[in-house]
């Protein structure tokens, strides 16, 4: 305040009315500027907001198309397993084979190579090779190759089983029951 009554002693009216108004329009322009970059970083903020979510949405959906076709796969495989088991243990299975084609198998096979970038490699691998070895299974009459097989299959189960927990963290997944107090 001091500075402001020396100057209207050392300086003309007009002067420091022109030295006022030249601070005024740099203080307003000084508010605008920061209104106009807050105003424009706010609505980055809310595009970057959006488009995370929307991938988080994305992300999510993917994960649940993957765990419903992996378990679907998994399941047809271990139908056409208890088939082939039945089969070999003198049961008639209708619609197992056709022509020498394991007809199920063969939708396994077209699910899997379908879906193979949902999927991802690992799983495709341990799927692909079960099939596989369901193929063996299926021509073979050995017992030591069928033992071997057997054994082979039991191993993918438990990789595929660990995959599982691993991707989607099911072992990890828990219901409290845990009384809550008051």
């Amino acid at each position: 305040m001091e500075d402001i009554l020396g100057w209207l002693t050392k300086y003309s009216p007009p002067v420091l009315l022109l030295v006022l108004l030249g601070g005024a329009f740099i203080f307003v322009s000084k508010q605008v500027t920061e209104n106009a970059i807050s105003a424009q970083f706010e609505q980055y903020r809310k595009e970057v907001e959006l488009r995370l979510q929307r991938r988080s949405n994305f992300e999510e959906r993917v994960l649940l198309d993957r765990y419903v076709l992996l378990r679907d796969i998994h399941t047809k495989l271990g139908g056409v397993m208890t088939d082939l088991n039945r089969v070999k243990s003198g049961t008639t299975v209708k619609g197992l084979l056709h022509n020498g084609d394991l007809v199920p198998l063969t939708e396994v096979f077209e699910l899997i190579e379908a879906n193979r970038y949902l999927i991802t490699e690992r799983f495709r691998t341990i799927l692909s090779s079960q099939g596989q070895l369901e193929i063996q299974y299926a021509n073979t009459q050995d017992a030591k190759v069928i033992e071997k097989i057997l054994s082979d299959y039991v191993e993918l189960e438990g990789k595929f089983d660990q995959a599982m927990n691993e991707v989607f963290g099911l072992d990890r997944i828990t219901w409290d029951m845990t009384p809550i107090k008051h």
